[in-house]
């Protein structure tokens, strides 16, 4: 890339006018990016859970509803959801999301039916008739109170807390915007009136955490760019190198994002953290070209500023394109994910590191040509460098064995812990933060209406077999009520309930009719007494050629674990309780999550052996040795073995980002040795001895890996700002790791190379 440097400051305007050009190609890419939040655009439309997800609320409008809960009590307009203004409040409600785009239903308080005996049979009744509350509501309130399709989905069991459902027309990432913003409009002039919402479901969870999880990227990105321009200011004692670095990174990152709306894909929760990780990977170059650019200045003080760049360039360029080429290849490594989110990440990571890298070694060193010189204040760095590596060297030399006896120990202990017990989760309560607007209606749901998530079965009945008859109503119930005794499962609701419930009003609530009819002609006399009258009702549990009905769970938000147990025992129970012929798919929030979290787990699993060897065999091709290959594995390896082990020994899961750090840190953390051990074997190539190579190579290159570096961990660890919490711990991880791989490069690395009986 010398090369490139060279036609940069011979042809330096011709290069603006160039890369003015491409910005202008790629700027108008950047208006087309939308964010897009929730598990649709994170697993993709492809995705199995999605499709089934997509096969059910297409047939039962059920599956990713929006609910909306209120609450009632000491302070609030209303005692119990009972109350008129409560009632007429859920009523307006109702009424008004109605009316808005991309909304199939809407069921609450209001206006769900309630099903009672009359004299032509059953009547539908509601808490709000003509606008008015019932006069009879509080025998509504009685029997809706016993009422297991009531009870948790549209009311709390002490009544002081009340459900609207709405169900969207779609799951588009857009619609859902739409929608929550629309409904949260809505609701203003009722809290103005002193109602306290809560609003639930996978669209206003994840837009609210999306959303401040933009907002808090939006405001550590200047913190982030004051320390790295601090840490450039610190190598080079020049802001004007500074900031022309900082304003390279800055382009590249309006490529990526240009890059971004040009491919038509959102900008999803994964690569809201784009911005900060393309500026804290790109600077490393930088680092490296101005240290080298300041140490030619030094050994030569008559040299040209463009002569100078030019030296720099040659000397450094060969390593920082392939430090460029295994960090963008290791995050590459993120295509090989299931999930859509994960390999988006995998492609525009990698361009946005390329662009850095490209623009490092042309707009970086024009700008600087046309600046006016600066002197070099920095002359005195090597009088004191030269002891501290001095001291490095000897260290490593003299402390050969029981460095690596310890790096023995550590991989092995630590290796253990990552390969026996660490695992993937993802705590959705820990990741936004106990503060946010989404924990806390999570918390009052779970609390008030004990479960947040829903367990959903779509059940397909084999050509031949009515739903009507007898004996398959029988089926259904031996396998629906051995559900009720699983851990974290609420009691099941489906179309048996109904029949019963209806058989039962038919006798004047007779407890011993509740029961099933006892032929196929009485059962469908009941089912079609629930189509005329509550025919929305029938419609979210029998589909309308009656062939699919649907079991519906509420559960809390449970670890993976459990609910791995929880879905296994469900499927064994069909294909114990059901006929064999009879196919039972598992779908909704509990099941979806549980995939998600496999997936993220698979996706750590691929990444982190493809990003290490992609990255190995690109380090041996450089060095052209695969023992120094192997040997610049080892610092870089080391700090991913005990991060990640030590979570494993700790209990702490893999989440969405933090099964990031194997792959991430491998891709960048290696840079410190390619930088180091091309200087080695330039130095043994040209005669020297091991030690006097190793001197040279630290002496040359100490600087700029100890800033890069910390450059890197100081970058890393502004992203603890960050609303979510598994973003923050990433940083932190991260941060911590880079720090360890320096270490391990200045003491381990060396030891290593001495502790070696034979070095090509």
């Amino acid at each position: 890339m010398h090369r490139l440097t060279d036609f940069s400051l011979r042809r330096p305007w011709l290069t603006l006018g160039g890369l003015l050009a491409l910005t202008a190609v790629l700027g108008f890419g950047i208006p087309r990016v939308e964010p897009a939040f929730g598990f649709r655009v994170l697993l993709g439309e492809g995705h199995p859970a999605i499709v089934a997800l997509d096969r059910m609320v297409e047939e039962f409008s059920g599956g990713y509803p929006i609910q909306i809960a209120w609450e009632c009590g000491r302070g609030l307009p209303c005692q119990t959801v009972f109350d008129e203004a409560s009632l007429l409040m859920a009523d307006a409600l109702t009424r008004e999301i109605l009316v808005l785009p991309n909304v199939t239903s809407v069921v609450g308080p209001a206006n769900s039916v309630i099903l009672v005996a009359s004299d032509d049979g059953i009547t539908a009744r509601y808490f709000v008739e003509g606008g008015a509350r019932a006069e009879d509501f509080r025998v509504l309130a009685r029997r809706v109170l016993q009422d297991p399709f009531w009870l948790d989905d549209l009311i709390s069991a002490d009544g002081r807390a009340g459900v609207i459902v709405v169900q969207p027309a779609d799951g588009r990432p857009q619609a859902d915007l739409e929608l929550t913003d629309g409904i949260d409009d809505l609701l203003e002039p009722f809290r103005d009136q002193g109602f306290r919402f809560h609003l639930m479901g996978d669209a206003p969870e994840t837009v609210s955490a999306g959303r401040a999880l933009a907002e808090s990227t939006n405001t550590l990105i200047p913190v982030l760019a004051l320390v790295i321009s601090l840490t450039l200011y610190v190598l080079t004692r020049s802001w004007q190198q500074a900031l022309t670095a900082m304003a390279s990174m800055g382009l590249a990152l309006l490529w990526t994002l240009g890059l971004l709306g040009w491919l038509g894909w959102p900008q999803d929760g994964m690569l809201e953290v784009l911005a900060p990780l393309v500026v804290i990977v790109g600077v490393c170059d930088a680092v490296h070209l101005l240290s080298a650019y300041a140490e030619a200045r030094r050994r030569k003080a008559d040299l040209s500023v463009q002569g100078a760049l030019r030296v720099a360039a040659r000397d450094v360029s060969p390593a920082c394109l392939m430090t460029t080429l295994t960090s963008a290849l290791a995050f590459a490594s993120f295509t090989a994910s299931d999930l859509d989110t994960f390999f988006r990440f995998g492609v525009v990571l990698p361009a946005g590191v390329l662009a850095c890298f490209l623009l490092t070694f042309s707009l970086l060193p024009v700008v600087i040509g046309l600046l006016p010189p600066e002197p070099d204040s920095a002359r005195g760095g090597a009088d004191i460098w030269q002891p501290v590596i001095s001291s490095i060297v000897e260290t490593a030399s003299r402390r050969a064995a029981p460095l690596l006896i310890g790096v023995f120990v550590c991989l092995s202990v630590f290796g253990y812990g990552w390969a026996v017990y660490l695992r993937a989760d993802t705590d959705w309560m820990e990741a936004f933060g106990e503060s946010s607007d989404v924990v806390q209606a999570i918390s009052f749901t779970e609390a008030s209406l004990g479960g947040s998530e829903t367990l959903e079965l779509d059940i397909a009945l084999p050509p031949g077999v009515q739903i009507e008859a007898p004996e398959t109503l029988s089926s259904l119930a031996r396998f629906s009520d051995g559900l009720s005794d699983l851990e974290h499962l609420s009691d099941p609701e489906s179309i048996l309930g109904l029949i019963r419930q209806i058989n039962r009003v038919l006798h004047e609530d007779r407890i011993e009719y509740d029961r099933f009819g006892a032929s196929i002609s009485e059962n469908a006399e009941l089912i079609e007494l629930i189509a005329f009258d509550a025919p929305e009702t029938l419609g979210r549990w029998l589909s309308l050629d009656r062939s699919r009905l649907r079991i519906s769970m509420n559960s809390r938000m449970v670890a993976k674990g459990p609910r791995e147990k929880a879905l296994d025992e469900v499927m064994r129970r069909a294909q114990r309780d059901l006929p064999g012929d009879w196919h039972v798919q598992v779908t909704g929030e509990f099941a979806i999550h549980r995939d998600w979290i496999r997936d993220v787990q698979a996706t750590q699993f691929r990444s982190f052996p493809i990003a290490f060897a992609i990255v190995f065999l690109l380090v041996s091709a450089f060095l052209r040795s695969w023992r120094l290959g192997l040997a610049a594995m080892v610092p870089t390896l080391l700090p991913v073995v005990v991060v990640l082990g030590a979570m494993g020994w700790v209990g702490m899961p893999l989440d969405v980002a933090r099964a990031m750090i194997a792959a991430v840190v491998i891709g960048i953390g290696v840079d410190d040795a390619i930088h180091l051990l091309s200087q080695y074997a330039y130095r043994r190539n040209a005669g020297a001895t091991i030690h006097e190579a190793m001197s040279g190579a630290l002496h040359q290159t100490g600087r700029a890996i100890v800033t890069t570096s910390l450059a890197l961990a100081l970058g890393f660890l502004t992203l603890m700002m960050s609303a979510w919490q598994t973003v923050a711990s990433f940083g932190f991880f991260v941060a911590i790791a880079i720090t360890g791989g320096l270490v391990a490069t200045l003491l381990v690395l060396p030891a290593l190379i001495f502790g070696l009986t034979e070095v090509e």
